[in-house]
């Protein structure tokens, strides 16, 4: 080894510190301690020059044998396999001395020659401070924190690294000042500490020469490598990405002293065992995209403690596993990968299994009981990344819908939620990813409606009062200001009187946009004219204080009419909301409704809405016999609190049944569901005809106040909509006067039929949702 710089140091390389250590032991009680003792004190009377010392490794040197002989008393033989422990020169690089482990170490080095040479060093191109630090604290008094933590870094031949920690004994080193020391006062400290990387500041207090150090050191190393590829791991989990994945396999590699494991995971979702959602991992037990039921994933044994219990599985040997289970998905799958001996490690998110963690090895007993005990260590750090990226993870999808999507209805969430999820995976993958169309097909619609009965011409009306009111009322402030030579007010009135005629017998659809101009140009600027130059003016003031802000116009009529429609439709759609999450529990499905002069209402059924559970036709009936039962009961509610409204407008009520499954399609660029090719056009073109539907040969409407229609084109509905009909009678819900009646020829739909009957107003509702089963007993 080479010498390194010794600095201000005289370097004296000697045991004597080591031989008062042995003259006090001469005092000890310990019969071989003091035998030791003499035996050593007896080599140092035949070899002075080692208590002495010398200036130079080869002087020193020139008596190894019994140099060795007095470092065996300090190096135990017993230990020197085990410890990693070497005795070196002061303040230089050189080993004089080593355990038989450090020396494979050192003989296995790629470069053996240079693995102290930065031992005393913080940092490339600096110089250590330890010495001086020994100076300052231990002669000085000085209490300054100079402690750094020393660590050496090998590769051996093969070019694997290790890490080991050192710890520096100076048990046998001296220093002291020579006659060319500068004493160090505490201004000079300041100064130094002041400038602690400026080699020439130290230099100048510490001259060459100007301190010995004498003796010898030892030094410790500690196999740090496991902690250091853990403390590497946890690092790559804290910004997990595609380059980060693969230092992540390469930790979990170097952990288990396996160059060949390998690393998987898949998800767990109900019952389920999915793809993962990172792309990154591969899925060792499974085939990829392939869905799997827990059950038939390996044997009963280990699905239960996997699934169940969530307690980590090791199969050390899979052909062994393999042949007394019998064979299973999960053994077939390793084998056929050639995959010998697997971990299988549960990690729990939100208090739920989420994730299943595969280590799999090409040689039986790789995986192993012992060696998984390293994953005690790693395990939490594990577990607490699985859940910031498994929230993360679902905060992106969330974030994801709400820009593709905006609101989505719980029903279909699951349905975005795998589609961000892919999105996510595949942008984390490098890919361009596009958010694709959500399709439901075959689904059954169910459409239905309440809607206030002629609300055309109830809005008209209102709009007919407050503009006869509001014209009145300015001919009367105009009349009371009629004077000799100002024809102008009398012609004002003329045109008055002949809105309130058009009002009043030919009321059309631009007579109020002709009155709000007339009003604006001529009548509200002279008003304002009054205001500010006659007197007399408080029937103009009266009259403006009546006019509303925002639409410049008498609003008493059609506030009164707004404010019934929106009382209406909140009491309508509040009941709805609260009635459907009941219907939700018969069979999860898509839900959406609109406010109009009323609130309709779609309902979307069928296997592909639901992801869990499984779809059959008597959740149909259900549903058609709850649709029934809440349109009643809504339609009830209604006239209950229609007294609290400012108008007292009437409802009736209409639903659709279709009984052709359908597709619908989610609209991205128009964020909402819409039915999906042209034969599924014709269910809305009938749905949006059948509220102005005339009975055929006549010029009746169909939907009525306080009656119930059911619209439809089958025989089959016919007869179902009529059991349920005398279901609801038998209830109360309607009255005993159903019709069946045959609708006029409708755009894109002919031989339409409808049911009909009154709803009992007075019904009480019940709390309970009626089923089927109901109807049966009934």
């Amino acid at each position: 080894m080479k010498n390194k710089t010794t600095g201000p140091f005289k370097v004296n390389i000697s045991l004597r510190l080591l031989k008062d250590k042995f003259e006090g032991l001469l005092e000890s009680s310990n019969v071989s301690v003091q035998t030791q003792a003499k035996q050593a004190l007896e080599l140092f009377e035949k070899y002075p020059v080692l208590s002495s010392g010398s200036t130079t490794t080869e002087d020193f040197l020139k008596n190894k044998p019994i140099v060795d002989q007095l470092m065996s008393y300090i190096f135990p033989s017993a230990l020197s396999e085990n410890e990693i422990k070497a005795a070196v020169t002061p303040y230089t690089s050189e080993v004089f001395y080593c355990s038989s482990r450090l020396e494979n170490i050192i003989s296995n080095a790629e470069v053996s020659d240079t693995i102290f040479n930065e031992l005393y060093k913080d940092y490339e191109d600096s110089f250590d401070l330890l010495t001086y630090a020994i100076i300052l604290n231990i002669h000085y008094k000085f209490n300054v924190d100079f402690e750094r933590p020393k660590t050496l870094s090998i590769i051996d031949k093969n070019g694997n690294r290790k890490r080991y920690r050192v710890a520096f004994n100076a048990d046998f080193l001296d220093i002291y000042p020579n006659e060319n020391a500068i004493e160090i006062t505490d201004d000079i400290l300041d100064e130094l500490l002041s400038n602690a990387n400026n080699i020439e500041i130290w230099e100048k207090y510490f001259p060459k020469d100007s301190w010995t150090i004498e003796g010898f050191g030892i030094v410790n190393l500690i196999d740090t490598s496991l902690d250091e590829r853990i403390d590497d791991f946890k690092t790559h989990l804290i910004e997990p990405n595609s380059e980060s994945f693969q230092y992540l396999i390469e930790d979990i590699r170097r952990i288990f002293n396996n160059p060949d494991l390998q690393l998987g995971s898949y998800s767990v979702e109900h019952d389920k065992i999915i793809s993962p959602f990172d792309r990154n991992f591969n899925m060792l037990t499974l085939v990829a995209d392939e869905d799997v039921s827990i059950n038939e994933y390996a044997c009963e044994h280990i699905n239960c403690q996997l699934f169940k219990d969530r307690k980590p599985i090791i199969i050390s040997n899979v052909e062994t596993y393999h042949k007394k289970s019998g064979g299973n998905r999960l053994s077939n799958a390793l084998l056929k990968k050639g995959l010998k001996s697997v971990a299988l490690i549960p990690v729990p998110v939100n208090g739920e299994l989420g994730f299943i963690i595969e280590l799999a090895a090409f040689k039986p007993n790789q995986l192993n009981a012992i060696n998984m005990v390293k994953l005690d260590t790693i395990l939490p750090f594990i577990i607490s990344y699985s859940k910031r990226t498994f929230s993360e993870h679902q905060n992106e999808i969330s974030a994801i819908i709400q820009q593709e999507c905006t609101a989505i209805h719980p029903s279909v969430q699951w349905r975005f939620e795998e589609e961000a999820s892919k999105y996510i995976q595949e942008r984390n993958f490098g890919e361009n990813p596009v958010f694709k169309e959500i399709v439901f097909k075959d689904v059954v619609p169910l459409f239905g409606q309440i809607d206030v009965v002629g609300s055309s011409n109830a809005r008209n009306e209102a709009i007919r009062i407050d503009l006869t009111r509001q014209l009145e009322k300015s001919k009367d402030i105009l009349k009371n200001r009629i004077k000799i030579n100002l024809p102008f007010y009398e012609q004002l009135i003329f045109q008055i009187d002949n809105y309130l005629v058009e009002l009043e017998d030919n009321f059309h659809t631009n007579s109020e946009q002709e009155i709000n101009i007339f009003f604006e140009k001529q009548l509200f600027p002279l008003f304002e004219h009054f205001q500010h130059n006659s007197k007399g003016v408080e029937d103009v003031e009266d009259f403006l204080k009546t006019i509303d802000k925002a639409t410049s116009s008498l609003y008493d009529a059609r506030k009164a009419y707004d404010t019934t429609i929106e009382k209406g439709n909140k009491a309508l759609s509040s009941f709805l909301d609260q009635q459907q999450l009941r219907a939700q529990e018969i069979f999860p499905h898509y839900f959406e409704k609109f406010k109009t002069d009323g609130i309709e209402h779609n309902l979307y059924i069928g296997q592909s809405i639901s992801k869990h559970l499984n779809y059959h036709p008597t959740v149909l009936y259900n549903l058609r016999l709850w649709q029934l039962q809440v349109t009643c009961e809504m339609e009830a509610m209604y006239y209950e609190k229609q007294k609290e409204f400012p108008l007292q407008l009437e409802v009736a009520s209409l639903i659709l049944a279709y009984d052709i499954p359908i597709t619908i399609r989610y609209r991205i660029d128009e964020k909402q569901f819409d039915v999906d090719g042209a034969y599924n056009v014709r269910y809305e073109m009938i749905k949006k005809r059948i509220d102005k539907a005339h009975i055929k040969n006549t010029n009746e409407r169909l939907t009525q106040p306080h009656k119930l229609s059911v619209v439809y084109s089958s025989n089959a509905i016919e007869k179902e909509y009529l059991a349920y009909f005398e279901f609801l009678q038998a209830k109360n819900y309607i009255e005993n006067d159903f019709e069946i009646v045959e609708l006029e020829e409708l755009q894109g739909a002919s031989g339409m039929k409808a049911l009909r009957v009154s709803i009992n107003r007075k019904l009480k509702k019940v709390s309970d949702i009626f089923t089927i089963e109901d109807l049966q007993t009934a």
